[in-house]
């Protein structure tokens, strides 16, 4: 395989978790979701995750994760399935477990203030 392939070093956040076709993970609820796909070039940078269960796709944009990533360290947090405006990712559950899977190592989940906190 090629190295400089740009899907196999693909990070929605720079020196964020490498995202690759086929990765599984869980929501804080429990559902599972994997990535269909990964854009790393073009207007549309992100990623495709769809549920399991239902098979439904959305995708997650570069730019939310960033924007996120920036958020967590000004505000020191992300408030559960809450919009932007409300300090939180997005009232959309896939779209919020697809953020905090690419923000992986930069926040951990803090479930008595049912909010993303900063990882020390």
């Amino acid at each position: 395989m090629n190295q400089r392939n740009p899907i196999l070093n693909y990070s929605a956040v720079p020196m964020g978790r490498v995202i690759l076709v086929g990765d599984s993970f869980r929501s804080r609820g429990g559902s599972l979701y994997t990535v269909t796909e990964v854009r790393p070039e073009g207007r549309a940078k992100g990623f495709t995750i769809a549920r399991a269960s239902t098979g439904k796709e959305v995708r997650i944009s570069e730019k939310l994760c960033r924007s996120s990533l920036t958020r967590l360290i000004s505000q020191g947090y992300l408030s559960y399935q809450s919009n932007q405006t409300q300090g939180g990712i997005s009232y959309t559950v896939a779209i919020e477990a697809g953020v905090v899977y690419a923000l992986q190592g930069f926040l951990c989940c803090d479930c008595s203030n049912r909010q993303y906190v900063e990882a020390k």
